[in-house]
């Protein structure tokens, strides 16, 4: 009964907690500019792969909209050769990330996913604890009629003498 109450609560809490960041730090990223930075040195790792992308970070540079010339380090897809153009957001400070916005889609998204990893892991920790519970039982119960037996022979055994 605990689980069948637990679970979707706690997935509905965690899913809920993930939207309202991802809300929020799309409300941070605001005021953020989608640029075009051109990559300064080679990303290094493995040549760039369709089936196995894998994310490091490098150094960017590009101009902002007053002429100044920034640099920061993002992430960008291993295996990128020096002066590959690479999106980033930038504040009106200068400060750069790699990741964008979240659009209330992507928050959603992120809300339902988490949300659903929750409910299968509680599941899962629920499944051991009842197995557990199961086999503790069990073996305490089997402790008690091997006790039984005992004391049953222990009488039999007593009978047959007495005849």
């Amino acid at each position: 009964m605990v689980f069948l109450l637990a679970a979707p609560l706690a997935s509905a809490a965690t899913g809920r907690a993930v939207h309202d960041a991802e809300i929020r730090r799309a409300a941070a990223l605001s005021d953020t500019t989608r640029v075009e930075a051109r990559l300064v040195s080679d990303s290094g790792g493995p040549a760039v792969d369709a089936r196995a992308q894998s994310l490091v970070r490098a150094p960017v540079r590009w101009t902002q909209p007053d002429g100044h010339v920034r640099t920061a380090v993002v992430s960008v897809w291993a295996g990128s050769p020096a002066g590959s153009m690479v999106p980033i957001w930038t504040t009106p400070q200068g400060a750069a990330t790699s990741r964008g916005p979240a659009t209330p889609g992507e928050a959603v998204a992120s809300a339902w996913m988490t949300a659903t990893v929750t409910f299968a892991l509680a599941t899962g920790l629920f499944t051991a604890v009842w197995k557990v519970f199961t086999k503790l039982v069990d073996t305490i119960r089997y402790r008690g009629w091997e006790k039984e037996w005992d004391e049953v022979e222990a009488e039999l055994s007593e009978q047959f003498r007495n005849r």
